[in-house]
């Protein structure tokens, strides 16, 4: 009886270190830990990846997965809140993959933040180059000594290329002059879109109508945001009438007049946030420029006559979700086939200027760039970014400007770490969510290429415990005299 009881008591004192383990592991008191997980791991904390059709099977002898098809997820759960984490990947791949990213989910509506895990393109460069507080500058041939100079005598735009690296836009177009007429797009287009806008000596006019598909449950409300240099300056709600019930009807949801005088010369972002129920059927202004940045989806409008759009986008990207809408697209002439569904189909056009001539409906156009669907409305005050398919002598292109740098390697696996802040991230039932992103990495089209993750390590920073019960009862004290004082 005592051996039993003795073992009894050892039983019961590992499994009560075991589960002050995982509340340790879980609470995190002193504000960091490091998770770390191979793909023979079963981890509460970082998931597997998914998609799984986007991925092989696990190497049992390696545990390693491979990704064949991209992007593909993981989630991080924790219990509490962090300021900060570190990823640290090690990875290999094919060699066919000009770019590989690592992103945090940024909000609800699916955005991620990017950072880069690989880029082949710089990496493939023996360009001059300069260094200087994380930046990096590469020259085809040398013509400033610092970025400071760079910066200061900025070349013209079509010979830089940016990559993970925000080059200032150019404020204002030094020949412009408003228009004399009204423009209407009559193109429907589904869902969220962006797109700029300029304004010198006249007022920022845009008349928006709008219809709900109602077939998704939860209200369809529309939030346009209008933003002056990356800052929102006007914002503004149209909410769905029908409070979310869904008839699977189409129905009217309004207009939306968007007036703002007394501006400042310059460009204006102006973002409409609206989920795939809601379409915008048409768009009348009196503004002379509106260039829709990196993707719009044209709605279905029956087919009625084919449409024609303008890009600066060095590839350009469609995809489609109805089997209608299978076509061959013009891109600059050159024929572009659209065979299959649920799958993007890429031509790189690697031109200043793009005509884009689409025969069917209900397709989304999508590219490093903007769109317009008038050559005169097509203007960009970005800098063009680098992409998978960027060709710097074909683009002649003289001038990088970015905060990459290359992975460490270890025969023929890299290791890359990569911050986030996640003060402002996405957490949904106690995950962030991250994407491994190689664009043109697809599944099933016959080629052998891949990624292959080994291990996947994440640090993470925050505040304590202690820190944090103080920080919850000064904010306890501060609603308890709130409310006194609002008694008084």
């Amino acid at each position: 009886m005592l051996m039993i009881a003795r073992i009894r008591l050892i039983l019961y004192s590992i499994l009560i270190l075991i589960l002050l383990f995982l509340i340790y592991q879980a609470i995190v008191p002193f504000g960091k830990i490091i998770y770390n997980v191979s793909f023979c791991d079963n981890s509460f904390f970082i998931s597997k990846l998914k998609p799984k059709e986007r991925v092989g099977e696990i190497n049992k002898l390696g545990c390693t997965q491979k990704i064949i098809g991209e992007p593909v997820y993981f989630n991080l759960n924790t219990q509490r809140t962090f300021n900060e984490a570190k990823l640290t990947l090690t990875y290999r791949d094919d060699g066919g993959n000009n770019i590989i990213e690592l992103g945090l989910q940024a909000d609800k509506q699916k955005n991620y933040f990017l950072k880069p895990l690989e880029n082949k393109i710089v990496d493939s460069l023996s360009w001059n180059k300069i260094e200087q507080d994380g930046v990096v500058l590469l020259q085809r041939e040398q013509k400033f000594k610092s970025i400071d100079e760079f910066l200061i005598n900025i070349p013209p735009r079509e010979e830089i290329l940016t990559y993970q690296y925000n080059l200032t836009p150019r404020q204002k177009i030094a020949s412009y002059s408003p228009s004399t007429q009204l423009t209407t797009i009559n193109q429907p287009l589904r869902g969220a879109y962006q797109f700029y806008t300029y304004v010198k000596n006249e007022p920022l006019d845009f008349n928006l109508t709008f219809s709900d598909l109602n077939i998704n449950q939860g209200a369809d409300d529309v939030k346009i945001v209008v933003y002056y240099q990356n800052k929102p300056i006007t914002e503004k709600t149209l909410p769905d009438a029908r409070g979310g019930e869904e008839g699977r009807q189409k129905t009217s949801a309004g207009d939306f007049n968007l007036n703002l005088s007394d501006l400042q010369e310059g460009f204006y972002k102006i973002a409409v946030n609206a989920n795939d129920d809601v379409i915008t059927e048409k768009i009348s202004t009196a503004q002379k420029i509106a260039s829709f940045i990196n993707r719009i989806w044209l709605a279905n409008n029956n087919n009625e006559g084919a449409a024609t759009l303008f890009s600066d986008a060095p590839e350009v990207t469609i995809s489609t979700l109805n089997a209608a809408s299978l076509q061959t697209v013009l891109v600059n002439k050159q024929e572009l086939i659209i065979p299959e569904t649920y799958r993007q189909f890429s031509l790189p056009t690697r031109q200043n200027k793009s005509e884009i001539k689409i025969a069917k409906s209900d397709v989304i156009i999508s590219g490093a760039g903007v769109f317009s669907f008038a050559d005169n409305s097509l203007y960009n005050p970005d800098y063009k970014k680098m992409t998978k398919a960027s060709d710097v002598d074909a683009e002649k292109v003289n001038y990088i400007i970015t905060t990459y740098s290359p992975a460490q390697t270890t025969g023929e696996w890299k290791t890359k770490t990569v911050s986030f802040d996640l003060t402002n991230a996405f957490r949904y039932e106690n995950n962030y969510n991250f994407m491994i992103s190689a664009p043109g990495l697809i599944a099933d089209d016959g080629a052998e290429d891949y990624v292959e993750i080994k291990n996947i390590k994440i640090e993470l920073k925050g505040k304590t415990l202690l820190e944090k019960i103080k920080e919850n009862l000064k904010f306890q004290i501060s609603n308890v005299k709130s409310m006194s004082k609002s008694k008084i």
